[in-house]
Parts: structure tokens; C-alpha cells; sequence
């Protein structure tokens, strides 16, 4: 008799509790990057037709430093765009990188021999100096290849990425207008890279799409950007960041970033897909931004928005743990009822929506899994931290003194 009563308890404690446990169970999946932005219901403003007539010239600028193996593979794909209005590819390396100049000459002479009227891609090599003191390689490079370039638009992409499509080009700059300065694509990493870092990319991207979707976007980890070579002049380009080793695309997107004249592209004809990163360039994507975000303007209202996603996803799951925990101590099973439901609702959630992002940016990863991921983010930005705080800080600049 006394645990059918226990069975049927029906105490304010309980009732309240188990009320509360299942609206948090409702709520919490929706502050979510998943559940603000979604692929399928944003459609971007873009003209159908893209003749000789409506799209701009323009040219693409690489600076291959350190990844011979990247500019071998992708650098054909860049040239071998059907884009009938006509593209330059700009690639920006030191002065006496001479399997730089091997590999570039050897693809040069490949494209000759296509015969395909569409590949039109003008292949020009300028160079920086082999050594540059007080200022970033990378920036600089980047600065010479924009000041090379014949074209107001610029697309600015990795060697380590290739196009999924040879229509990357055409519907990246079918958003060329009078209204827009800056174009974000969507990039992602290839399937040979761990599920977690995909997963971790993926979210990362839906926070930066949907500000983008907004019309102002905070940073770019897509490495698939176009924006006008005249506001990058306008600007001083990378004036006031050039001694941060890194953040070139961040700084670059950020202070480009006009209201209202940013535009997305989500199309899978325009996605670039990435080489896994390896272990050393993976950490160092991490804390060499933990360093270049003190510069970014933005980052607090995209820092709050991530810290409250995981704050309200981390304290449901305590809640209910420990109100199981609790209730199965004291043998209230209607609480543990409430509590074990309310994680059920909670995993269904959240898993239904990973699986549409996944599914929405062709991520072949289990839905389940992409759950436990989800939750281990923090530990993992938490270990960064951790590592940003105890390197040493004049590896972040090039002024070592």
C-alpha cells in the first residue's frame, strides 16, 4: 500500500517539478543555432540568369604557403570553372619557392591543352619577399594578390579547398549587385575528417549563416569569400591587425560586413569542400582566434548567444539527471517519471534537429552522435582556452620584441 501511494504522489513539490522539467525539455532544444536558422526556409535574393551579360569578371587569389599538396589537387578545379564572363586566378608565393613554381608551371601547361570553351581561367604568379618583419606573411600576401587583381570582385578562398561543383563560381557571383560588398559561401571539410570536428564546423557556420542571413556577419570559417576589391582599398585592407599572425578571413569579413549589404549562398553547387586539417592546424584555428577575436568588433552579442545556448543545454541535462537521481533515492516515481520523460523529449529534439542540419549541408554523420557532440562542445572550447592561456603570447604576433 505505501508504494502505490509513493507511486501516486501528487505533492506540489512533484507537480511543480515535473511541470518545470517538461517545459525546459520543450524549450532549451530551441536555443539552438539549428532551430534559429534554417536552410531550407532562407532564399537568397539571386538573379536566374547568369549570361557573359549579368555576371562580373573576376579573380580568385590563393597564397599557397606550406601546402604544396593542396595547390597540386585543387588548383585545376579553381581553373576549370564554367564561368563564361571570364575569371583570373591569382597566386600569391614567396620569391624562391621553386616547387611552388614547379607544380603552378605543370598545371599551367595541363590547362592549356583543355579544350573545353568554358575554361577561360587566366593563371597569373606574383611573389612576396622571402622574409617580411613586423607584418603577417598571410596578410601580405593576400594584399598583393588583391592589388594584382583586373577585377572589382575578389573571391578569396585556401588551396586546401576545391569547388563541389564548376558552377561554384557562377553562383557565388549571381549575388553580384549594386547593393551587396561582401558574399559569404558555405564551406565544409571533407570526409576523411573526424565526425566531431565536421559536427563542430557545421554548428559554427549555422551561427555565422544566420548573421549573415541578417544582414551582418561577425566572421567568416568558411573560407569561401567575395567581396569588392575597392572596399578592401577603401579601407586600408588589413590596416590595424597586420602584426596578428592569423585571422585574415575574420578581419577581413568583419570590417567588411556592411548592414544590409552582406549576402548568403547556400546552394550546394556553390560549397567549397576542405582537406582534413591536421591535428597542429586544428588547435591552432582555435587559439589563434581566441587571440584575433580581442580585435573583432561584434563578438559580444555572438559570444552571449553561444554562451546561452550552452548554459540552457548543459542546465536541463543536470536538472533531470539529478532529479532522477534524487527521485529514485527517495522513491517518488512520479517526479523520476517526469524527469526520465523529460530527457526523453530533450534528445528526440535536439536529435530531430541535427539530423535536418545535417541532412540540409549533406553531413554524414548520425544524428545520435551529432547529440553527444553537441554537449561536448563547451568541454572542448573550454580545453582551448586552457591552451590559449598558457602559450606564448608573442606567437600570436609578429612583433617578438
Amino acid at each position: 500500500m505505501s508504494s502505490e501511494m509513493n507511486f501516486l504522489t501528487f505533492d506540489n513539490f512533484t507537480i511543480i517539478s515535473s511541470l518545470v522539467l517538461l517545459f525546459l525539455s520543450i524549450v532549451t532544444p530551441m536555443l539552438n543555432p539549428f532551430f534559429r536558422f534554417k536552410k531550407k526556409e532562407y532564399s537568397p535574393e539571386a538573379p536566374s540568369d547568369t549570361s557573359p551579360t549579368t555576371l562580373p569578371p573576376l579573380s580568385i587569389v590563393l597564397t599557397p604557403f606550406d601546402d604544396i599538396v593542396g595547390l597540386r589537387n585543387n588548383l585545376p578545379h579553381l581553373l576549370q570553372q564554367d564561368y563564361p564572363a571570364g575569371y583570373q586566378v591569382i597566386v600569391v608565393i614567396e620569391q624562391g619557392d621553386h616547387d611552388a613554381e614547379a607544380v603552378i608551371g605543370s598545371i599551367r601547361d595541363a590547362t592549356l591543352h583543355h579544350t573545353s570553351p568554358q575554361s577561360v581561367a587566366n593563371l597569373y604568379v606574383t611573389y612576396i619577399p622571402k622574409s617580411s618583419r613586423y607584418i603577417s606573411r598571410k596578410k601580405l600576401a593576400i594584399t598583393l594578390g588583391i592589388k594584382a587583381a583586373q577585377t572589382e570582385w575578389i573571391l578569396l578562398t585556401e588551396t586546401a579547398c576545391r569547388p563541389t561543383s564548376d558552377l561554384w563560381l557562377s553562383s557565388m557571383a549571381r549575388h553580384c549587385s549594386e547593393d551587396h560588398h561582401l558574399i559569404i559561401g558555405y564551406g565544409k571539410f571533407n570526409d576523411e575528417t573526424s565526425s566531431y570536428r565536421r559536427f563542430e564546423r557545421l554548428q559554427t557556420s549555422y551561427y555565422l549563416m544566420r548573421e549573415a542571413s541578417r544582414g551582418t556577419v561577425y566572421r567568416d570559417n568558411s573560407f569561401n569569400v567575395m567581396f569588392r576589391k575597392s572596399d578592401f582599398m577603401a579601407g586600408d585592407g588589413y590596416l590595424g591587425n597586420l602584426n596578428l599572425m592569423r585571422g585574415e578571413y575574420d578581419f577581413l569579413v568583419n570590417k567588411h560586413a556592411l548592414q544590409g549589404a552582406t549576402s548568403l549562398e547556400t546552394a550546394e553547387e556553390a560549397w567549397l569542400t576542405e582537406d582534413e586539417p591536421t591535428d597542429k592546424s586544428w588547435l591552432n584555428r582555435h587559439i589563434y582566434y581566441l587571440e584575433s577575436r580581442k580585435s573583432l568588433d561584434r563578438g559580444l552579442a555572438h559570444r552571449i548567444l553561444f554562451n546561452l545556448d550552452q548554459t540552457a543545454l548543459h542546465l536541463n541535462l543536470l536538472l533531470q539527471l539529478g532529479f532522477i537521481a534524487s527521485a529514485a533515492i527517495l522513491q517518488n516515481w512520479t517526479l523520476l517519471s517526469a524527469a526520465a520523460l523529460s530527457l526523453i523529449i530533450t534528445f528526440t529534439f535536439r536529435t530531430l534537429l541535427c539530423g535536418r542540419a545535417l541532412r540540409s549541408f549533406d553531413e554524414d554523420i548520425s544524428p545520435i552522435g551529432a547529440v553527444f557532440y553537441e554537449i561536448s562542445i563547451v568541454w572542448h572550447q573550454l580545453w582551448y582556452m586552457i591552451r590559449y592561456r598558457l602559450a606564448d603570447k608573442r606567437d600570436f604576433t609578429t612583433h617578438k620584441l
